[in-house]
């Protein structure tokens, strides 16, 4: 799989574009619509998530990495699932830093206040850094699970899984694509995140694979 630095950039721009629009224009309305049809939606999102989970990749990787290192030795596929492992550790690890970061909201606390939108270093503008700061780990601490909406884990390892099955059989896109889509849309169905926590999860996810990769090409570039 090759690409280049601007194209890099180019999507990274792009990207961060359409979080900012999304978090505007798009993000609270469509929020608002899920919750008010939770009974529809919600217990198929839930089911649905199931595919962005990161522990089947990780187990799935752990297990082929045995089975081709000690049962059947194959360098290439023992290689692939430790790529695969890499990728979901990686990924995830930045996904649980950023969602510290931000500190965004769940849009499940729009149910019963639409004015818990947004980020905890938005929500007092008279605090001073060192206030905000500690407003906001104090707050994570208490209500983690409120304030871990940006990005969607979910949508990380989604997004990590894409790209890494893009890099291994780019021919079959048309298998990868729908199956993500569909991953992706069940945190908006289940109210566990907004657009634009999707968009960052795809984001953090493509980026951090490809670098990974980008430190492993040499044992792929002969036979990918």
């Amino acid at each position: 799989m090759k690409y280049s630095k601007i194209q890099l950039i180019a999507f990274t721009l792009f990207m961060l574009i359409l979080i900012v629009l999304s978090y505007f224009y798009v993000d609270k309305d469509v929020a608002l619509y899920f919750i008010k049809h939770e009974q529809t939606y919600q217990n198929i999102g839930r089911r649905l998530s199931m595919l962005g989970e990161s522990q089947w990749y990780i187990g799935g990787a752990i297990l082929g990495m045995l089975y081709f290192s000690y049962i059947q030795s194959n360098r290439l596929y023992r290689n692939r699932f430790l790529l695969l492992l890499y990728v979901n550790i990686f990924s995830g690890l930045m996904s649980i830093l950023l969602k510290i970061i931000i500190g965004r909201a769940r849009p499940w606390a729009l149910e019963h206040n639409e004015n818990v939108y947004g980020f905890l270093f938005t929500q007092n503008e008279h605090f001073t850094w060192l206030q905000n700061l500690h407003y906001q780990v104090t707050m994570l601490l208490k209500h983690t699970a409120l304030y871990e909406s940006m990005p969607s884990g979910h949508a990380t390892t989604t997004a990590a899984v894409f790209t890494y099955m893009m890099i291994l059989f780019p021919k079959k896109f048309y298998i990868w694509v729908p199956i993500a889509f569909i991953s992706l849309a069940a945190r908006v169905l289940a109210d566990a995140h907004y657009v634009g926590d999707l968009l960052a999860g795809i984001l953090v996810g493509v980026l951090a694979t490809l670098f990974v990769y980008s430190k492993m090409k040499k044992k792929f570039e002969n036979n990918i």
